[in-house]
């Protein structure tokens, strides 16, 4: 189901993965001038392996740069678009868009591995990554192998491939949730009462005065243990997690065109839009007004 704050305008593109009738896996070359660019979603799993180019990667309400050698597993029906940088047709020397990508069916892959309890981990990874992850860097080398070898093997050896990818990414403990809005935090920490809390309380009042000294005593710590604490939990600083919340929400109000840039952020817990914009660029990468200028323009299907 596409996500409800997507407006009329900015209704992303359900786009149908050709796929033959007999494969249960997907793998496509890129080598174009430019990846896709609607902003798209559809029912299939993806994992990318940029080969050539970079740009920003638009995931739901949240954007991250991409660029050569990274990996990207992105979850069902998730909006996404990998935006270029620089392209300029008309120069023959303009680097092209290179990936491989794979696709398959998560309630396939799930029923596969049902009564398997050795595939557990793989099961956990699919539920956990439902809206978007990041490969860390060093896994890159070890997976690029691995995808760049899919397009040679047949579709049983494709789905043993996939089964070791997904494998070897379920070990990586420094994966990056790309949505901060929309990290299934029960799934990943199910055993972790107290950063779970955390987690919904921030969730619940980010647009309000959050302090560290607060958040550490619902949890009966001091504020450098819990600092500490939240950091090997969450692989991220408290004030960093705080801070893609609140630029998380600003970044999905901007989709909405009743919302100027000092309402996003009011409303997104800041009271100073210096600091306002300090924060969304360094998430982001770009000004609010470059955002949704972006937005706009990636998610108009011409």
């Amino acid at each position: 189901m596409v996500p409800i704050y997507l407006n009329s305008l900015m209704q992303p593109l359900h786009f149908k993965v050709p796929k033959l009738e007999e494969e249960t896996i997907r793998v496509e070359c890129w080598d174009l001038d430019n990846f896709f660019e609607p902003i798209h979603y559809h029912e299939e799993f993806q994992i990318s392996l940029i080969l050539e180019g970079e740009g920003s990667l638009f995931v739901a309400e949240s954007v991250v740069p991409f660029k050569k050698n990274e990996i990207y597993l992105l979850g069902k029906n998730l909006p996404h678009v990998f935006r270029n940088k620089h392209v300029d047709f008309g120069n023959p020397d303009h680097r092209k868009s290179k990936a491989v990508s794979v696709f398959f069916n998560q309630d396939v892959l799930k029923n596969s591995l049902s009564e398997i309890p050795e595939a557990y981990s793989i099961k956990r990874l699919i539920d956990f990554a439902v809206y978007g992850v990041k490969i860390s860097a060093d896994m890159e080398e070890g997976l690029s192998v691995k995808l760049k070898s899919l397009p040679d093997k047949n579709s049983f050896e494709r789905f043993l491939g996939l089964l070791d990818i997904l494998q070897c990414i379920s070990r990586d403990n420094n994966l990056n949730f790309i949505s901060s809005l929309g990290v299934p935090i029960h799934s990943v920490q199910e055993n972790l009462p107290k950063i779970n809390l955390v987690f919904e309380y921030i969730r619940n009042h980010f647009s309000e005065k959050i302090t560290l000294k607060q958040v550490a005593e619902m949890v009966n710590m001091s504020p450098t243990a819990f600092c500490r604490y939240f950091k090997y939990k969450s692989q991220k600083t408290f004030s960093r997690f705080l801070i893609e919340v609140r630029i998380a929400n600003a970044c999905r109000l901007l989709y909405q065109d009743d919302f100027n840039t000092s309402e996003c952020c009011y409303s997104s817990g800041y009271n100073n839009l210096s600091n306002f914009h300090k924060h969304f660029k360094s998430v982001t990468g770009m000004t609010p007004l470059e955002y949704r200028n972006n937005i706009l323009k990636k998610s108009t299907v011409q």
